[in-house]
């Protein structure tokens, strides 16, 4: 007697758990969203303390990006024709991705506290979306684990550089989330289809061509991996199924708008951009913020600021207990997971992007550990790699708590309650809670921004006042009043007072403006060599008056007849 299969019996249980099944995993997924984005969340609150503790007059670079930012939405909101120009020449030697963000976060300054703390905001949710892209990676790494990836949003949100650039308005978290994106790519390369891979790559590239023209050298070999790896796919594979879902329709408008104005860019400022890339790497200028040395001495100041910006004081023991145990499980003393393929190949393209990289800087003469900072992911990767065969407990929770002992003590040394680290990364700073230089600038464009167009001097060149700072904040006086004066300095580390003297004469500003002498820097920096000559120069210069002012901070200020 033959059986014959009850439709209502094994298939239709069968076909009952597949329905149940698919709540659950629903379930199971927005549990590990929400864990994941609670963790990120957590990793940046104290970076917001901090920000909204800090009154620091914006220095050089941070005030120019700022001061752009500040320009686009101004003229995003009165002239289309100036917001399109300012867009393509705003910055015209640097890529303009931190200011085209910016410009959306400024009409929120008021809500934030202050424009500066809305920019800033900006960097956080570059940072959190960084995070979040280390976590996806990890789980892909180690499907099956979720101390895998939370392991890598720890090691990444504890080193020192991730809270000490989480409070400044850099480039580098846009180019390191654009790293990390590609990482991301690298890993789920094999089982995309080519037009996801197509998209994604052309999205991470944009990005970080975006933040900083030398990402492609930070990416260099996982967008080696990812075209091999789409030589071998059909390339017409997957377009239709990307337009019809929502993420993948988002990226490809959002990517028909984005590209072209970046290529336009690139076309129009192309030239003071390579040009400024090789002034800042080697040459003149780049000594004066490095030293020439061989490479194998170079190599071993940028092992110390590597130690510096990631694995001081204590994430280096974490990865070395990793390495330790991946040793223990790899020779069969332990229990294990079983090692995805994509894991094997991302961590070894990581760590030889890193020795790339390395050497790289070697053979430069500038020298700021900023500039490794894009290498967070590559060592985020790295240690998810080596945890991903790990099944102890044991093992990741001494992890854990290394990690949470380097974030508490980092933190604790920003905020201001604890003192500095023996080997401390120099962007790692506390916050100035005295508004004083703060007030002082504002009064300065007060002062001075009474006419629209017309140019004013600022003759030194200090951290809370220089021409940038000032600057900026002009830009922040015309959203309030209309008026926008123009600052501009005595030339980029002048050395010649006859040729800071020629160069007021053409300006013809309206003000000049400086540090009284007990104020200037004694000896006088590379970037001050003529700002105390200038300043005695102005004094018996009969065109010239200086005007009342109270200043607890040695500003003086000379008006032109």
């Amino acid at each position: 007697m033959i059986a014959h299969p009850d439709p209502g019996g094994a298939g239709h249980i069968s076909s009952a758990s597949q329905v149940t099944e698919l709540p659950s995993k629903t379930r199971s997924g927005i549990a590990e969203l929400l864990s994941a984005l609670s963790l990120i969340g957590v990793a940046l609150i104290p970076s917001v303390l901090w920000i909204t503790r800090d009154h620091t007059p914006w220095p050089w670079d941070q005030a120019w990006y700022g001061e752009v930012s500040v320009d686009l939405w101004f003229n995003l909101t009165h002239s289309i024709p100036d917001w399109c120009r300012t867009m393509l020449t705003g910055l015209n030697i640097k890529p303009p991705g931190i200011v085209w963000l910016g410009q959306l976060f400024v009409p929120f300054g008021s809500l934030c506290g202050s424009i500066e703390n809305a920019l800033l905001f900006s960097v956080l949710l570059t940072q959190a979306v960084t995070l979040y892209v280390v976590f996806q990676i990890g789980r892909t790494i180690a499907p099956r684990s979720w101390a895998v990836p939370a392991i890598g949003v720890c090691v990444a949100a504890a080193t020192q550089s991730f809270a000490g650039l989480s409070h400044q308005f850099f480039v580098e978290p846009l180019q390191a989330l654009a790293i990390a994106w590609i990482l991301l790519i690298a890993v789920r390369c094999a089982e995309w289809p080519a037009a996801r891979i197509v998209l994604h790559l052309a999205a991470a590239l944009t990005t970080g061509l975006l933040a900083k023209a030398t990402t492609p050298v930070y990416g260099f070999l996982p967008c080696l991996y990812i075209g091999f790896v789409l030589l071998r796919k059909p390339l017409r594979q997957g377009w239709g199924s990307e337009w019809r879902s929502l993420s993948g329709r988002a990226l490809v408008l959002c990517m028909a708008a984005i590209v072209p104005l970046t290529a336009v860019w690139y076309a129009v400022n192309l030239k003071p951009v390579w040009q400024h890339v090789r002034e800042a790497s080697s040459g003149e200028m780049a000594l004066d913020y490095g030293f020439r040395a061989s490479v194998g001495h170079k190599l071993v100041v940028w092992l110390g600021l590597l130690d510096q910006s990631f694995l001081s004081p204590y994430l280096g023991w974490v990865l070395i207990l990793a390495a330790v145990i991946r040793l223990v499980v790899r020779f069969g003393w332990g229990g294990q997971r079983s090692l995805q393929p994509a894991a094997k190949s991302i961590a070894v393209l990581s760590v030889l992007q890193c020795g790339l990289l390395l050497v790289t800087f070697s053979l430069n003469d500038a020298v700021d550990p900023r500039y490794m900072y894009p290498m967070l992911a590559l060592l985020a990767v790295i240690v998810m790699s080596l945890c991903a065969p790990v099944a102890s407990r044991a093992a990741f929770a001494v992890m854990f708590a290394l990690c949470g002992l380097q974030f508490v003590v980092v933190h604790s040394v920003a905020l201001g309650t604890a003192g500095p680290l023996a080997n401390q990364f120099n962007w790692l700073t506390q916050p100035r809670e005295d508004r004083a230089q703060y007030r002082e600038v504002e009064q300065i464009v007060w002062r001075t921004s009474t006419v629209t167009g017309r140019y004013n001097i600022v003759g030194i060149e200090e951290p809370w006042l220089n021409a940038n700072t000032v600057s900026f904040f002009g830009a922040k006086h015309r959203l309030d009043t209309g008026i926008r004066s123009n600052f501009s300095s005595l030339g980029y580390a002048q050395k010649d007072v006859t040729a800071a003297v020629r160069r007021v004469d053409e300006f013809n500003p309206m003000y000049y403006i400086t540090l009284d002498e007990p104020y200037q820097p004694i000896p006088p920096n590379f970037v001050n060599m003529v700002s105390l000559p200038m300043l005695k120069h102005v004094r018996i210069d009969p065109s010239f008056e200086q005007v009342h002012l109270t200043s607890a901070s040695g500003v003086v200020i000379f008006r032109r007849h």
